[in-house]
């Protein structure tokens, strides 16, 4: 009994591309509003996750993937002191007028860190809010004194120098390395001698040996990177202090399990980069959302003209259905192959769609843009992505919402009386 079904199926197919190529025009425009759908969803889709990739790309390589911060966990309590028999000790600490908040004991709390599986490179930072001048210029800035060694094997900010040498900053002891943005603001430029000003007052001379663009306008805007004693100096801690400590693991995505555990060996609040891009990654995936759901709305236009073509498809094809009725067609087949138009449809709109989108990523990739200075990320062109999930996820809404937009036209078509319509009644 299942051959005469599948010829059925068969026959379905054939019929319903039968009376979709007697209304080419009709047809036409419904594939045109499909397929438009189809790539305008497909370039979304790459913008919206090109932007998010290289929103963490450059997150990841320019910063830390888990910080040690000089504070201490809620609840955190020190380790008790075990004393012998009912000895009594009396602990006093005198009171430093202006203490700087730091982490303190910076050999154990390194060789702790690198003591944790995971960890790759553990290196301390010093970070002070300053001020620069460069003639009478001033311009706000955040120090960041960093050991240039390590830090190239932390992130990936030597790679990103446009002029200059990271490899000056080391035997330089009052070397900086500015953002591209913040040396434009200064108007300085490799060689300038700057005076850098902390909270504490004074000021520190300061010979720029290299300018850098990491693409993110956090660093590239404020970023004045030197040297770890001079930061330590500038800040008024001392050798064995800093106000935080930077670790670079093996993979970056077990961040914060490895946070959890560097917090528990040393006893500081340590967060990983997830949890310090939260915010702006909760940002990018509503921006995204949002994004998605505007372009969704598109294909739905889309579907409506789909309708639109099998609903006069069914008023100028009233006797031809009344013949298959005739002839033996039931009503299930007559539905079934509207649907099947529909489904064609969205199959073929969604394929036009696929070499559409795929050009149409390749031209806009190909596009300079600017941002301005205010924005959050910096590219001379648009970061686009392609996988083929969302060729996929294109082909996938097509056929169905072309599918259930073919659903009351197929009703409808199921519905007609062949008797009166033959008759000419209807």
């Amino acid at each position: 009994m299942r051959g005469p079904v599948t010829g059925a199926r068969i026959d379905h197919l054939r019929i319903a591309e039968a009376q979709l190529r007697a209304r080419p025009r009709q047809t036409v425009i419904a594939l045109t509003s499909v397929a438009v759908g189809s790539a305008m969803l497909i370039v979304t889709l790459s913008l919206t996750t090109g932007l998010s990739e290289d929103f963490l790309r450059k997150t990841t390589e320019s910063s830390a993937h888990v910080e040690v911060l000089a504070r201490r966990p809620q609840g955190w309590r020190p380790e008790a002191i075990r004393v012998p028999g009912d000895a009594v000790l009396e602990v006093s600490r005198h009171h430093i007028p202006d203490e700087k908040r730091a982490v303190r004991a910076l050999a154990g709390v390194l060789a702790a860190l690198r003591s944790v599986p995971g960890v790759r490179v553990a290196t301390p930072v010093v970070e002070a809010q300053v001020v620069l001048g460069y003639g009478t210029v001033r311009r706000p800035a955040a120090l960041s004194g960093v050991v240039p060694e390590a830090e190239r094997a932390v992130t990936s900010l030597d790679t990103k120098i446009v002029r200059g040498s990271w490899a000056a900053l080391a035997p330089t002891p009052d070397g900086v390395i500015l953002g591209s943005q913040l040396a434009r603001a200064l108007g300085a430029e490799v060689g300038s001698h700057l005076q850098a000003a902390g909270a504490a007052g004074g000021a520190v001379p300061l010979r720029v040996v290299a300018i850098l663009t990491s693409g993110l306008a956090r660093i590239d805007k404020t970023l004045a990177l030197v040297n770890l004693p001079l930061a330590q100096a500038l800040a008024g801690l001392s050798t064995d202090q800093a106000t935080s400590v930077e670790l670079a693991l093996g993979d970056p995505m077990r961040a914060p399990e490895i946070a959890r555990t560097a917090e528990a060996a040393t006893g500081y609040v340590c967060r990983s980069w997830q949890e310090r891009s939260a915010a702006s990654v909760e940002a990018f995936a509503r921006q995204n959302l949002i994004t998605l759901a505007l372009v969704l709305f598109t294909t739905l236009v889309a579907a409506f003209g789909v309708a639109n073509v099998l609903v006069q498809l069914v008023a100028d094809k009233r006797r031809d259905i009344a013949i298959l009725r005739a002839a033996g067609f039931s009503r299930h087949d007559l539905g079934m192959i509207f649907l099947h138009q529909g489904a064609l449809l969205g199959l073929i709109g969604a394929t036009v769609g696929w070499v559409a989108g795929a050009a149409l990523i390749r031209v806009v990739a190909a596009l300079p843009v600017d941002f301005g200075e205010q924005a959050m990320l910096r590219n001379e062109h648009l970061q686009m992505a392609d996988y083929p999930r969302f060729y996929l996820i294109a082909l996938l809404v097509s056929v169905v919402v072309c599918t259930l937009a073919a659903v009351q036209p197929a009703r409808r078509a199921a519905a007609l009386e062949p008797t009166a319509i033959l008759r000419g009644e209807h």
